[in-house]
């Protein structure tokens, strides 16, 4: 955490708190024009399990879509997908300048998951995009990122129409 001086509008300084976090990237895993994969990821910050993307860090030497692609297999299983950048997003920039980087996977073949040791993932979920529709309107999906992304899909890339 930094602190960071600044002026205000009437002339006064203040010392801003941030968070300097870095760089990750976020991936929408899409099977087929209909499926998404989801994992249901325990998240202590908010005591839940939640229905997300995967997503993690980007390691240093590793651009974007390595990343991505070593995510995918760790998380959900799949390999060979078809890479797609849709936008990047600050989760929080009120207090970090984490930047979140998220893409698009189609295809590949769905295989075994392999998470790290300090991952807690309970579960893949594989929901049609009318699934998630009405998720979100019942508020089982409320991970910003993935909020992002699955907008990012049904109005940009056609899913689910």
């Amino acid at each position: 955490m930094d602190l960071i001086p600044g002026d205000t509008k009437a002339g006064f300084s203040r010392t801003f708190e941030v968070v300097r976090f870095g760089q990750g990237v976020a991936i929408l895993p899409v099977l087929d024009q209909e499926r998404v994969v989801l994992i249901r990821q325990l998240r202590p910050a908010v005591g839940a399990m939640i229905l997300e993307i995967p997503a993690g860090k980007i390691e240093e030497g590793e651009d974007v879509f390595g990343a991505a692609s070593r995510e995918l297999q760790e998380e959900v299983g799949i390999s060979g997908a078809t890479l797609t950048s849709m936008t990047s997003i600050w989760t929080t920039p009120g207090f970090c300048d984490e930047v979140i980087h998220l893409v698009l996977a189609r295809g590949g073949v769905l295989g075994e998951a392999s998470p790290e040791e300090d991952e807690w993932i309970e579960e893949r979920v594989i929901l049609t995009w009318s699934d998630v529709r009405r998720y979100i309107f019942e508020g089982k999906i409320r991970d910003s990122k993935t909020l992002v992304a699955l907008s990012w899909g049904l109005l940009f890339h056609g899913m689910g129409s």
